[in-house]
């Protein structure tokens, strides 16, 4: 009987043993999971940020894009007022020499 007493206590003890193990295992997994959903969140905002980063950079190419269009055609058109004025310049030397 003081065998089978001292047996079952060693298996109690070897259960309980791996109790604790279980326990500090899951534990340490709780805690690993809400790290990496701590992480996951931190990320979310950042891409969140960096998305809206991207939308105002892709606007103002946009803003610029226009200016830069406009900026081209005011030249153009100087370009064509210039030419017809130095025609027009010719025009009256070559009216002033006849």
């Amino acid at each position: 009987m003081k065998s089978d007493l001292a047996s079952a206590r060693e298996a109690y003890r070897e259960v309980k043993e791996e109790c604790v193990k279980s326990e500090i295992a899951r534990s340490a997994a709780e805690e690993e999971g809400k790290k990496a959903c701590e992480d996951l969140e931190v990320e979310r905002v950042r891409c969140r940020g960096l998305s809206d980063d991207v939308d105002h950079l892709n606007r103002t190419l946009l803003e610029k894009e226009g200016v830069v269009l406009q900026a081209g055609k005011m030249i153009e058109d100087l370009w064509a007022a210039n030419t017809n004025l130095a025609r027009s310049y010719k025009e009256i030397e070559r009216a002033n020499t006849d």
